[in-house]
Parts: C-alpha cells; sequence; structure tokens
C-alpha cells in the first residue's frame, strides 16, 4: 500500500512513522524547507553580552563551532514551549518512551499577576508543595492577613473542583451542573458560585433562613484569577474562549493532571531530535520519500484500482519550481483545517466525475466538519526582556499575566489582534473586551554543559501571547503560529473527522484527517498523537485485518490497538496508583462529551 502524508507537525510525522513501521509505504510531504514539528525553534547565542569584546569572542566561538558542526554548542529553545503534564498526555509519553527521548522532570512553579500586582503563587507539584506567598503580602499584616485568607480559600475551591472532578470522570455529577453536557465554565462558575454563597437554610418556621458564606465570592476569584489564566495559556485561548469551555473539559483536565509531574526533553534533546527520529524510517525508503519544499496544488481521484493523483510543486528551483505527481492508495492530511478544506475539494470533484457518489458524499460531510474548526492566533517571543515579569521575588518557571481591558499601553494606535509599530516593532495583543490573552512567560535556563564552558547562567524568557510591549533589542526570535480551539460540538464534529460517524461504515478508504484538532479535548500535542494512532489503526485493520502474536496465536482488535506501529501504548499510563486514579469503567475518549 502507498501512502501520502501531507503535513510534518507532529500529527503528520507520527502517522508516518506508526504506518512506516508495519511495513507501509510512506511518502512525507511539507510545504517548508524544515519538517513543521520543529521549524520554529530559536537557537540562541552562546554569549549575550553587552561587553564588545566579551561578545565579539561569544559570536566567534559560536561561529567555529558551527563551522566545527559539533551539536553540543549550541543552545535550542523550542517554540513553543514542548514542556507538558503527565496523566493528560499518556499517548505522547508512550511515544516519547518508545523513541528513547530522555525526559526531565520539572514541576513547575507558577507566579499569577495582575496589572496592580501579584497575587497568587503556585509551588508546583499539584498543590502538595511548600506553599508560598507573593511578596505584596509582607507589605503590613493587613496584606499577610488578606493573602493569607485567599491562599485558604484557593485551597478549598480546588479540593472542590478536585471532588468535582472525580464525579464527572465517572459520570456522577448532580444534574444541576452535568446538564446540558456542553454545560460552559461560565454557567458552572455562576451555579456553583450561587450555591457555595447560601449552601444551607435555618428551617426557621415561616421563612427558611439562608446562611451566606464567603465561598462564593472566592469561587469567583478562583475561576476568573486562577483558572482562567491557566487554561488560556494552556489553550493559547482568550478569556472569552475559556468562558465558553464545556466545564467537563476542565474538570477532566484536572483529574487526569492530578498528581503529576511536567516534563519536557531532557538536555541535549529538542523538537528537531524527535523529529529527525519520526521522520528516519521514511527517509530510509528513499531520498524522495520526504519531500520538503513541496506544494501540493491538488488531488485527483483516478480509480479504484490506481487510486489517486497528488500534484506538487517543488518551490526550490530558481524558475518557481516545477510539477511533480504522485499516485497513491491513501491521503492522509496532517495540516490545519482550512488547508484540508481547500485540497478535499478538488477530490471531491474528481469523485463526482468518477461516480463514486456514496465516497463523495463522505468527502463533503468531512469538508463541512474541518469548516467548523475555529483557530486562534498565537505570537511568541523569544527574548531577553525582564520589564515584562513580575519583581524579582515573584518571577517563577512560568509566568502568567492577566491584563484588564482597561490596561495603559503607550500611545500607539490599537490593533484588533496584533499590533506593529516603528517604535514598538515586535508584535503584541492589545487587551479589548472579550479578546484579553493570558501573557504566558517561561523562564529558561542554559543547559549546564554551557554553563560550565562558558559560564553563562543568563536566562531568556519565551513570551506567549505577549499582551505589552517587548523591547526589540533584546528580541532573539518572534514566531506567528494559529492554534485550533476545543470543537463546540464536538459529539457532532469528530465522528467526521475520524471517519467513526455510522455513515462511514466502512470507513472512508481513502481519506483520514490527523491533527490537535482531531481528537477529544483541548488541542494539545496528545491530540497529534491520539489522531495519529487512530489513522494508522484504520488503515492497518483493512492492510491487515488479523495479526498475530510472536507464538503465532491471533490478536483481537484492542491487543493490537496496544501495539500499532509497534509501540507499546500502555506505558504511558503510569504507575499502578495513576492507573487506579485515572481508571473508569468505559475507557473512552468520548465518555465526557457523548
Amino acid at each position: 500500500m502507498r501512502v501520502a502524508v501531507i503535513g510534518s507537525g507532529l500529527a503528520g510525522l507520527t502517522t508516518a512513522y506508526l504506518l512506516r513501521e508495519e511495513g507501509v509505504e510512506v511518502w512525507l510531504i511539507e510545504k517548508s524547507s524544515k519538517l513543521g514539528f520543529h521549524s520554529q525553534s530559536v537557537e540562541i547565542p552562546l554569549i549575550p553580552s553587552n561587553d564588545p569584546e566579551k561578545s565579539t569572542r561569544g559570536r566567534s566561538r559560536s561561529r567555529n563551532a558551527k563551522e566545527e558542526g559539533s551539536p553540543e554548542e549550541k543552545w535550542v529553545v523550542d517554540v513553543p514551549m514542548r514542556g507538558f503534564q503527565g496523566g493528560y498526555y499518556p499517548l505522547l509519553l508512550a511515544l516519547y518512551n518508545h523513541l528513547g527521548i530522555p525526559l526531565k522532570t520539572a514541576n513547575y512553579k507558577f507566579s499569577f499577576s495582575s496589572s496592580q500586582s501579584t497575587y497568587f503563587i503556585h509551588s508546583g507539584s499539584s498543590g502538595y508543595s511548600i506553599p508560598s506567598l507573593p511578596s505584596r503580602a509582607w507589605l503590613n499584616i493587613f496584606t499577610l492577613v488578606g493573602d493569607l485568607l485567599t491562599f485558604i480559600g484557593v485551597a478549598i475551591c480546588y479540593s472542590i473542583m478536585v471532588l468535582l472532578g472525580l464525579f464527572a470522570w465517572h459520570d456522577l455529577l448532580p444534574r444541576c451542573i452535568s446538564r446540558p453536557p456542553d454545560l460552559t465554565l461560565r454557567e458552572f462558575t455562576s451555579t456553583m458560585s450561587s450555591f457555595l454563597s447560601c449552601p444551607l437554610t435555618v428551617p426557621i418556621p415561616f421563612r427558611p433562613y439562608p446562611i451566606w458564606t464567603p465561598l462564593g465570592d472566592i469561587f469567583e476569584f478562583f475561576i476568573s484569577r486562577i483558572v482562567l489564566p491557566l487554561f488560556s495559556a494552556v489553550g493559547t485561548m482568550t478569556d472569552a474562549d475559556v468562558w465558553s469551555l464545556p466545564v467537563r473539559i476542565i474538570l477532566e483536565y484536572m483529574h487526569l493532571t492530578l498528581g503529576t509531574n511536567h516534563y519536557h526533553p531532557a538536555e541535549g534533546f529538542s523538537a528537531a531530535d524527535i523529529a529527525e527520529k519520526l521522520a528516519k524510517p521514511v527517509c530510509e525508503q528513499g531520498e524522495d520519500h520526504l519531500k520538503l519544499s513541496t506544494e501540493i496544488i491538488g488531488l485527483e481521484y483516478i480509480s479504484s484500482h490506481e487510486g489517486i493523483r497528488l500534484t506538487m510543486k517543488d518551490q526550490t528551483g530558481l524558475d518557481g519550481g516545477r510539477n511533480e505527481e504522485l499516485i497513491v492508495d491513501k491521503i492522509i492530511l496532517a495540516t490545519q483545517a482550512s488547508v484540508a478544506k481547500r485540497l478535499l475539494e478538488g477530490l471531491e470533484d474528481s469523485l463526482r466525475s468518477a461516480g463514486r457518489d456514496k465516497e463523495k458524499r463522505k468527502i463533503s460531510e468531512m469538508r463541512a466538519a474541518l469548516g467548523k474548526v475555529r483557530y486562534r492566533e498565537t505570537i511568541v517571543v523569544t527574548h531577553g526582556d525582564t520589564s515584562i515579569l513580575p519583581s524579582l521575588k515573584d518571577r517563577r518557571d512560568l509566568n502568567f499575566f492577566l491584563p484588564d481591558d482597561q490596561i495603559t499601553l503607550p500611545s500607539i494606535q490599537p490593533a484588533p489582534l496584533t499590533h506593529r509599530s516603528a517604535e514598538y516593532p515586535v508584535p503584541y495583543f492589545t487587551p479589548i473586551e472579550d479578546q484579553i490573552y493570558t501573557q504566558t512567560t517561561q523562564i529558561i535556563y542554559p543547559p549546564s554543559r554551557l554553563k560550565r564552558k562558558y559560564g553563562q547562567d543568563r536566562p531568556v524568557f519565551q513570551t506567549t501571547n505577549p499582551c505589552v510591549p517587548i523591547d526589540a533589542a533584546k528580541v532573539i526570535g518572534i514566531s506567528k503560529l494559529e492554534r485550533a480551539l476545543p470543537l463546540k460540538e464536538p459529539c457532532k464534529v469528530l465522528p467526521f473527522l475520524q471517519n467513526t460517524s455510522r455513515s462511514y461504515l466502512p470507513p472512508s478508504t481513502i481519506v483520514h484527517i490527523v491533527g490537535s484538532y482531531a481528537y477529544p479535548g483541548i488541542p494539545l500535542l496528545e491530540g497529534c498523537v491520539g489522531s495519529a494512532k487512530m489513522a494508522a489503526e484504520f488503515i492497518l485493520m483493512e492492510v491487515r485485518p488479523e495479526r498475530n502474536h510472536p507464538d503465532g496465536k491471533p490478536m483481537d482488535v484492542s491487543e493490537m490497538r496496544k501495539v500499532v506501529g509497534g509501540v507499546d501504548w500502555t506505558t504511558g499510563k503510569g504507575g499502578i496508583w495513576g492507573r487506579l486514579w485515572r481508571w473508569r469503567l468505559i475507557d473512552t475518549p468520548w465518555g465526557q462529551f457523548c
């Protein structure tokens, strides 16, 4: 079987890897000159310094290292950040473990700030670490008492959310906060706040007397000032996007990540190494199986025997590129939804001409589902500007800044989304009502080998969705990306993206869609791997409906899914206690939606 994978993000790379490991002939096609998973990564100058002599020596060493081709002399920062928390990423953990990617645990500490001050510090380890208070708490006795009470209130609200997350995981939520299934975070917050404000009534004759508590106000603070910026950062969403999220997504995330570590690739490893390992089996087929700088012009269905014709344009030529053709049996679209929808238009027309009405209807429904995927623009700036961070005592690994729409900015004309001017050439999001992003700044320290060799200990900062100007003189790299938002109606849309709709029996035999948006939950790296695994399963079940154990005994469907692509997908589920906490009667990613 011949399969073309269009797009080389993590979803495309994983699909190509799994299929190739199962013996399928795979072509990996990418429009960019680099594999998409690491195309935005930034190489940091080895010794950034204001000392001209020292800076010159640093550039000389960096240049010599490049000429010698020594990978040890590079400090590469992944864009966007590739850290993730265990529990919500079992498939990603299993894939990294299979590839031999060493991971470093990092219990990130969080700082939450507003336009006025830092108002909360989260000390990591899912709240099990020694608590910490913001620096303003020590100004006087009143601020100390206030911040202590805030900490206690947040701890109570967090415990309530953990308990509700456990109930939601097993579909045991009270009806008032479980119906409708897509109950939004805003509706949930209003209901819970009203209940916690007056949880009890005194049965006085003729007129029951409600007992007021401050928990209602504290719960609103917890959701709007802690949960909202956290999930705005996780999904790179605006505040309005987070408020409209189904609350089950948030409860599920909190349940799955409870007590788990954060991970990121260990020193010396980056997204480039992961991409290289995933692309290696494809490259081993021959140089022409990995096509970079190649744009897909059109897809055309020929016949059931010949398959699909891809018309491509090689963009490396001086004459504007030349057209190529490739005939394959199946197409995997690992692109943005808008690109996939456009490519499928030509395929739909050719299916109509060929009289394949049923297949044409499937593609039409798939295109309609792709049209319901929404995106948000994301800006990632790698820099050395400390002015956008909180005070030194309040800085942590991840620093969240949630502005309000009244924030005072420099005297420039505001823009609906991003702004760039001669005075402040670095783009940022101007806070506008219902379009407020959480500015997230990660402090990244240089690898220990660079500290030992060069004495370089100055960190760099990676700010996602900046809301204030960043000093252009201190900017190392700027990336503009688009991130998918969680689907509004996942039960109705996902079956058409994943070929699991009842109208897809048998499933579509020629096109599969993979990507973070084609999987339940928040569109993250786990969705890339999960959708890739599902697409590979469909194709392999068609190619090899029966598989055997090494001893010759046949595998059932569940056993086949555990080892697709040679990966043991159970290794990312954690230890026995973690598996017990995340166990449920029906282990399916659809349970929380339908």
